[in-house]
């Protein structure tokens, strides 16, 4: 069983694989955790009456919920591990993932209103999903020839942190995801976008898009070398594409219920700028 109580006695790097959060960054969290539990507590004192449900601490709760994140097994397989029965670590990956969203979570909107941030960059991954049983037509994505959803997401330029992050389904095109979700950005900001934004400078200022070959010619040598110095700017959102799918949630086949996937995309972004926090 990967108990808080053996895990902690491995070294760093093996600490760091099994849940993703160094050991420091882990009692962070955990402290945080118990300061929220004690405030829903205070909150509704005669919710938590009667005897112990199991013999896990917050800390092994808490190793649960990011070894389900970080790895992606079954509740089954992660009952196992911990000595307990499916719906039981069911239960208490809900109960913890909902207390990560209130104290790791990412920025939000308003941070895009902050000219300090200086440049954004924008884009968006698919991530496959188990075919629904309706509307099968809404999910399906003619780049992936499957049933995707995609997330977009807002990372700052200069420290890689994960500002917005927007998800829908699997037909909905790039700039049309953007577009609906409404945002608000300072006009001196910098954003810069992919080919599939497309008149992004019509909807904000200071849009940057590379520029698409023409059908009646090629591109100038200057177009080229836009071309090439607005690449060298967006290569660094897909180090932090990389540094989310270290949680396999966000990888692999995702299997839970679509109106959470917003909810574990906001965790595993609020994870990741914890992790690569400055």
């Amino acid at each position: 069983m990967k108990r808080f109580k053996t895990l902690k006695t491995r070294s760093p790097a093996k600490f760091l694989r099994a849940v993703g959060i160094t050991l420091d960054q882990f009692c962070t969290l955990r402290d945080q955790i118990l300061a929220c539990i004690q405030a829903e507590q205070q909150a509704q004192p005669m919710k938590k009456r009667g005897r112990k449900a199991s013999t896990l601490t917050v800390e092994d709760k808490l190793v649960l919920t990011l070894t389900y994140l970080r790895h992606y097994p079954t509740f089954d397989q992660l009952g196992d591990q911990f000595g307990i029965c499916e719906s039981y670590a069911h239960k208490v990956y809900q109960q913890y993932v909902d207390r990560l969203v209130k104290v790791c979570h990412v920025p939000g909107k308003h941070a895009l209103m902050d000219q300090g941030i200086g440049a954004i960059l924008i884009d968006v991954t698919e991530q496959p999903m188990e075919r629904p049983t309706q509307h099968q037509g809404d999910w399906y994505s003619g780049k992936k020839k499957r049933q995707t959803i995609k997330t977009q997401r807002i990372v700052c330029l200069f420290s890689l942190q994960i500002l917005v992050v927007v998800c829908g389904k699997g037909r909905t095109h790039d700039f049309e995801l953007l577009k609906h979700a409404n945002l608000r950005i300072a006009a001196l900001v910098e954003k810069y976008g992919d080919a599939g934004y497309q008149g992004l400078a019509k909807l904000f200022a200071n849009g940057f898009t590379p520029i698409k070959k023409p059908k009646d010619r090629d591109l100038t040598a200057e177009e080229k070398a836009y071309n090439r110095e607005l690449a060298r700017l967006r290569i660094y959102i897909e180090h932090v594409n990389r540094r989310c799918k270290i949680f396999r949630i966000v990888k692999e086949i995702y299997r839970g219920k679509h109106r959470h996937y917003q909810k574990t995309w906001n965790v595993v972004a609020g994870l990741v700028n914890l992790r690569y926090a400055e």
